[in-house]
Parts: C-alpha cells; structure tokens; sequence
C-alpha cells in the first residue's frame, strides 16, 4: 500500500482499527494471566456492559448482586469497573489494601482540559497528593475547627431566626446557610444567598461533574482520540462540556481567593483560614505553597457547602417522615437542656439520641450512595478473585448501610441502631461510612461533623417540622449519583 493511499483512509477507519488492536490487546492480557476475575455482566468486545444503570444505580448493583455477588465486574471501552456490595469487602480491598486501592482514576485528556484534577478529591494518588491532603488535614483537623464554633453557633442562630420568618423556599434557606458558614470561615467573606455567583459556581462544578460519580458513565474517557473529535462530529461535544466546566473551575477557585486578597489588603485584621495561613507564611515560602493555600480553599467550597446542604436537607426530610422520631429528640432536650434552651457543643454527650438522629441521617440516606471511585495501582486479591491494575473500584455505601442481614428494617429512620447497650452513642466519626474509606476518608469529616449536629441539635430545640406520609419515601429524593433531597414541600414552625 502506497503512502498516498494511507492519506486517503479516512479518520473513522482509523478510529475503529485502533479499537479493535487495543481490543485484542486486552482480551490477550486477560487470557494469559488464567486468574478468575469477579463475576459481572459480560458485553460485546471492547464495548463491554453496555446497559449500565444510570438512576438509582446502587439499588440496581444490590439486584445484581444478587446474581453475582458481594463483587460484580464489567468493563466499559476497555476500562474495567468494580462494584463492591458488602462491607466485609470493602474492609479488605479499601482499607486493608489501602496501600494498592487510594488511586483516583487515571486523568484522561479531557479531564486535563476540563481541570478536574484540582479537586484534591479527584487527584491522583502520590507524593504530591500526600503533601496537599496533610495540609489539608493540619488545617481541618478537630483542634482547629473549634475556632469556628462561635462563627457556626452565630450562622445557625441567624438561619433559625430566618425560618421563623421567610417565606423562602427551604431548601433554598439550607443552601444560603451552608454556604454562608463555609465562605465565612475560609475565606472571610459574606454571602447573601444561594443565589449569589460564588455559590452557584460551586453548586455548578458539583451538577457538572456527576457523570464520573456514576459507575461506568465516565467510560467514554478513554476512547482514544475522542478529545481531537471536533464540535460538529457526532461526541464532540463532549469536548466542549469540558472546556465549559475549566471556566466554572477558575470561577470557583480563582473568584474568591481575589476577593480575599483584595480585603486583606484593606484591613490587615481580616479574618479567616485562608488569612491566618498566609499570615504565617515564611518570607521566603515558595510561590507553590501560595498556591497549595488557594486550591484548599477552592476544594472545601465545592466539598463543603453542597454536601453540608445536602446532609442537613435530608434531616428534615426524615423528620417530616418520621414526626415520633421528632418528639423523643424534643423531649430528651427538653428534659437535659430545659425547654426553650439553645444547645451548645459541650451538650453533645449529654444527648445521646440526638447523637444518633445525627449518624443516622448519614446512614439512611448518604450523599453519594455510590461513594468515590478508587483505583487499583497493583493487581490485589479478594478470596479466589484477581483485581487487575487500574481497576475503578465503587464502594456500593447504600448497600452496606442497607444490608437486611446486619440491621433490622434498613430502610426506616431508627436512631436507636446506633445506641449501645449502656444507653450511650457510638461517638467514632471514621465509622460514618459516607466518608469514606482508607487513606481516602474525607478530610473535611471534623467541620462537617461539627456543623450538621449543631443545626439539628438547634433546629429540634426551636421548631416543629411538619408530618409528611410515611409511604414512597424514594420518590422525595433524586435519583441520580447525589441522592439528595428534591423540593421540601413541608413547613417548618416555631415549638410553642
């Protein structure tokens, strides 16, 4: 064949050539290494499963399960994908594994165009992430976030006052107060309304990146070539989608940081995390550790305010679904605090109940039911199974957190499953496992932690929250790779 004859083939031919080379490719790595893989649903040739389920995958995967166990694999273009069902697997692959199982997937081309990597969540296992996640930690570990207690107690009182008044819809009132609580103690600065730029930058970078979150749904990442497809080529949009998310990521990072160097100009007393860190900067720290400081910031905004919303909203949610569940927290807080009393920090102990309404929120309905992918560095072993290198691994959360053969009616709201023997309440926040797992658990844990309980603690001192029927409850949720709570079409009134 002539080199003028090369030139005349056209760029699909090679598209699907290159396919059917890296095909073959991995069927042969598969056939020589003879190690029985995990069970899962097979598809055509380097397609792979082709009908992933997409809404509500993690009640889809517990139906798989039933098929093919605590594990289910299938690949996606080449990509191979892990599901994991029980806890007692994800114990030995996420946490005693930890060391081959804390990688993130494997930034493709369009993930570098996009600037997924900035988010500390997101990036890949290494030094450099090591250095980044214990800045991270030294400066949200429990110790310091007690500095913003009376900033938080402030916050809180300021969004019990507002609904006893606004005729806002709720949910919208939870978003402004989470974000206004995260802007505040980072950064130092004041945000009106959900509705302000810099939170809907956040609440943005969040809706845009929830395809990845979805197990097998990122997989046309690692088509080749699929980032050179121009715009009007059938997937070129795909391109564009993520150079639209880069400039949603400048925002978020770039917006506030300004803001905050701007106001710290003017008042040197400016108050904040992020200002405290500069302030005690060496004179002559490099530049990088500038720059570490404002990509922490950015991180705990998108992390930060959208979860914390999400939590708190699914707490009113369970209590309109659970008006007896309500009435024993009132109760106990009336009989330790004395009615009409504000809580404070110092009360936690002294409310046990109230701390188990608190873990249970996060087990009735976490977040992210599905978790966050993590990545296979070496092949790992799990009882006759190999999990091969570069494995995107699924934590199914809701499956644990709903397994009918370790708690009794899973699907109910029951604080009482988190109370000991002695009256008192599991009190380990690394159990909670809509953290996370190993060496990926969730670094904000410490001021999460320390916001949701105060607002439920606060809200339950204050105000009645209407009943709602007790039937469907899935359908007051999303049911997409955030399970969260769609309109709260309930009122919430002042205790008499």
């Amino acid at each position: 064949m002539s080199f003028i004859s090369l030139l005349s083939i056209s760029p699909l031919t090679i598209v699907v050539v290159v396919l059917c080379v890296v095909a073959l490719i991995d069927a042969y790595a598969r056939n020589s290494k003879r190690l029985p893989l995990p069970p899962g649903p097979r598809g055509l040739p380097y397609i792979g499963f082709s009908n992933v389920p997409r809404k509500r995958n993690w009640l889809a995967y517990i139906e798989l399960g039933k098929k093919y166990g605590d594990l289910i694999h299938y690949t996606r273009f080449g990509q191979r994908y892990l599901i994991v069902n029980s806890l007692e697997a994800a114990d030995s692959i996420l946490q005693k594994n930890a060391r081959f199982t804390s990688d993130r997937p494997t930034f493709s081309a369009l993930d570098q165009i996009s600037g997924w990597g900035r988010l500390l969540v997101m990036t890949r296992y290494s030094e450099e992430w090591r250095e980044d996640r214990k800045m991270f930690h030294q400066n949200f570990r429990p110790e310091v976030v007690s500095q913003f207690h009376p900033a938080q107690i402030q916050g809180v009182n300021k969004f019990i006052s507002k609904l006893r008044t606004s005729k806002e819809p709720l949910m919208d009132q939870i978003s402004t107060f989470a974000h206004q609580a995260i802007f505040s103690a980072v950064y130092g600065l004041e945000i009106e309304t959900n509705k302000d730029d810099m939170a809907k930058n956040g609440q943005e970078v969040v809706e845009r990146t929830e395809t990845p979150l979805i197990p097998g749904c990122d997989a046309y990442k690692y088509i080749p070539f699929i980032h050179l497809l121009p715009s009007w080529f059938p997937g070129g949009h795909i391109k564009v989608a993520h150079q639209t998310l880069r400039g949603v990521f400048e925002e978020v990072f770039e917006r506030p940081w300004n803001l905050m160097m701007e106001a710290m100009k003017v008042n040197e007393n400016h108050s904040s995390l992020l200002a405290t860190m500069i302030s005690e900067m060496s004179s002559d720290a490099p530049k990088e550790e500038l720059i570490k400081i404002k990509e922490m910031g950015g991180q705990a905004v998108v992390a930060g305010a959208d979860t914390s919303t999400s939590t708190i909203a699914t707490f009113f949610m369970a209590m309109s679904l659970y008006p007896e569940v309500q009435a024993k927290a009132q109760q106990e807080l009336d009989s330790v605090l004395g009615p009409g009393k504000l809580p404070t920090y110092e009360d936690r102990e002294s409310l046990p109940y109230i701390e188990g309404i608190f873990r249970e929120v996060f087990r009735w309905h976490p977040v992210l039911p599905m978790g966050i992918p993590h990545v296979t560095s070496e092949d790992i072993f799990y009882e006759e199974y190999c999990i091969p290198k570069k494995t995107i691994i699924f934590p199914n959360i809701w499956a644990m957190l709903h397994d009918p053969t370790t708690m009794e009616s899973p699907e109910k709201f029951i604080p009482e499953r988190h109370l000991r023997s002695d009256g008192k309440a599991e009190s380990n926040l690394n159990t909670i496992l809509a953290f996370g797992f190993g060496r990926r658990i969730c670094a904000g844990r410490w001021m999460a932690n320390d916001l949701v309980w105060l607002v439920i603690t606060s809200v339950l001192a204050t105000m009645n929250i209407s009943t709602m029927p007790n039937k469907n409850q899935e359908d007051y949720f999303r049911d997409g790779a955030f399970c969260l709570p769609k309109a709260l079409d309930f009122t919430v009134s002042p205790r008499s």
